[in-house]
């Protein structure tokens, strides 16, 4: 079909078109119409006026095409930008529906758009010039504010190719500052969000930004400072060392509540940055999750942080490599989730949270202290570094003395557990129910000692998940006579069995399990790796190198006959 180019009257007519349909589908609707249009102005300033920054930046592309049709460059064409409304705002005879939606339906399908398409419904009419200003979910970042990844050729200018990062900051402040301006007065903000690789340079920006939010009743706060949230850094245009970038340092002194205001804030994340000092008994009461990455805080810092907040649900620590001993003190807290991920300095963790349901570690292998944990159900434990054999050895005896009432456990280990020496005395885990184990590496010499351990040691395990990773090459050594003793487990109802695909050394061990397991009613064989997500509904993620791997037919074949008839075999 051949392209035709319509008028502004003609548009509109396609405007009205899409606004008759039902609200349900009225994101959709705004995304269609978003496409067909042109760039416009966020302003009712002169036309002789330049419009600031944000107006030309945040509309990139200036033509699309919509059913075949093509529309014309508003530019290109000599038709003000300015006169492109009003002249479709003259044919108003026509009833605006969108518009005559409620507020708060109003305001939750702005929300759902990127802060970039909200500014472009802008141009759909007279009456929508203001409404994205009603947006009440704000996330800066590169493409929403410069336009990366999203810029056209002819749009050169705005993309920054060629520029540099000091400049594409100093545009990127200047744009949120200006936007944040454009922000109905009257909105109460739900979440401000910036991701951009900034630091001290901008630190009295950075504090208006969050001193806005705070005023505007925000409840959730999310800053990260990385330098891979800049596109040309990403690109490896010039970037900044990290080590050598001056991070920002966030005033906890802003979001502190006292009698006189209130802060509402009860979601903080915070990525790259210093973490400011905590005056002794100020309260951070409306914080309920907490989420660092790759902050600088002391144990003192942080000693202080969790004293002050007393309402603290949720707290996960990733590369915190300031903290030596993580202490919680009080053990009266509502903290129910925790998660420690490589904080590679960490000698110590200290637990007192008689609420704690949920623990995350992965690292180095610590000293563990636990305190009035009696309902923690769920555990999953990943050790690295030198120490990873004493960290596997800990999780699958001492721990069960810590963890009385523990029902989940997600073990991963990055060690041939051949290599660990079990207790002959067995520690029982008398409350788990499930059990994922991830063996890396699944080595064809390996005895399967610590399968007998477990089938003795969880006397209650219902679902047990192996996820093996047999290493590409087998040895050619002579086959190894394991002499197994019998150890029959009549709890377990379900095996799965990742990363299986025939070789001898799991084939015996899959013999071996379906001799001791009475009451198996499920096998799932996949020959797929995968590792188990963290107490996500106890999914699993597959390694995408082997995602295409499938059994041998004559593998199959032996699994049919191997499998006795009151097992349900599943072959995925």
């Amino acid at each position: 079909m051949e392209n035709t180019n319509y008028n502004v009257e003609e548009i509109e007519e396609v405007r009205d078109v899409c606004v008759g349909n039902c609200h349900d589908d009225c994101i959709k609707i705004l995304v269609v119409v978003l496409k067909i249009c042109p760039n416009p102005t966020i302003n009712s300033q002169p036309e002789t006026t330049p419009s600031p920054p944000i107006a030309i930046l945040i509309f990139s592309r200036p033509t699309a095409s919509f059913r075949g049709l093509r529309l014309p460059d508003p530019v290109k064409s000599g038709l003000p930008i300015m006169r492109w409304g009003r002249k479709a705002a003259r044919t108003g005879a026509r009833k605006d529906r969108l518009i005559e939606l409620p507020n708060e339906i109003l305001s939750n399908i702005i929300s759902r758009l990127t802060i970039r398409d909200a500014v472009r419904t802008s141009i759909l009419s007279r009456s929508w010039r203001s409404v994205w200003t009603y947006h009440v979910h704000i996330l800066c970042d590169s493409v929403g504010i410069l336009g990366d990844g999203v810029c056209s050729e002819t749009d050169s200018k705005w993309c920054f190719d060629g520029e540099s990062d000091a400049q594409r900051r100093r545009y990127f402040v200047e744009t949120v500052d200006h936007l944040m301006h454009q922000l109905h007065r009257d909105v109460k903000l739900d979440s401000l969000a910036v991701h951009f690789h900034l630091g001290k340079e901008f630190s009295s920006h950075i504090t208006r930004w969050i001193l806005f939010a705070f005023i505007k009743g925000a409840e959730s706060l999310d800053f990260d400072f990385s330098e891979w949230h800049s596109s040309s850094s990403s690109r490896g245009e010039g970037a900044l060392s990290v080590d050598k970038f001056e991070h920002y340092t966030f005033p906890c002194s802003l979001i502190i509540s006292s009698p006189l205001r209130k802060c509402m804030i009860k979601h903080l994340r915070l990525g790259y940055c210093n973490f400011g000092s905590i005056r002794h008994r100020c309260s951070l009461a409306s914080l309920i999750t907490v989420e660092l990455r790759h902050v600088t805080i002391g144990d003192q810092q942080m000693d202080a942080f969790l004293l002050s907040c007393s309402c603290l649900e949720k707290l996960s620590l990733h590369a915190c490599n300031y903290l030596v001993h993580l202490r919680f003190p009080d053990s009266k807290s509502y903290l129910k989730f925790l998660c420690v991920k490589n904080c590679f300095r960490l000698e110590s963790i200290q637990l007192r949270a008689e609420n704690l349901a949920t623990f995350v570690y992965t690292g180095e292998f610590v000293a563990f202290s636990f305190r009035n944990i009696t309902r923690l159900v769920e555990t999953y434990l990943s050790f690295t570094g030198k120490k990873r054999r004493e960290g596997v050895s800990f999780a699958l005896t001492r721990f069960a003395y810590h963890v009385p009432h523990l029902k989940a456990l997600n073990l991963l280990s990055v060690l041939a557990l051949h290599e660990i020496k079990f207790p002959d005395k067995v520690l029982e885990f008398s409350s788990v129910k499930e059990l994922s184990l991830t063996v890396f590496p699944f080595l064809d010499e390996d005895e399967f000692g610590w399968a007998t351990y477990v089938l003795k040691a969880f006397p209650l395990l219902r679902n047990l998940q192996l996820n093996l990773f047999t290493p590409s090459y087998i040895k050619k050594t002579a086959p190894i006579q394991r002499q197994l003793p019998e150890c029959h487990q009549r709890s377990i109802t379900e095996l799965e069995i990742n990363g299986f695909y025939g070789h001898p050394h799991e084939t015996e061990l899959l013999k071996y399990l379906l001799e001791n397991l009475s009451q198996l009613r499920t096998l799932l064989i996949n020959p797929r790796q995968k590792i188990r997500k963290v107490f996500s509904s106890w999914d699993s993620v597959e390694v995408p190198c082997n995602s295409n791997k499938l059994l041998e037919p004559a593998t199959e074949d032996w699994l049919h006959n191997l499998v006795p008839p009151t097992v349900h075999l599943i072959i995925s």
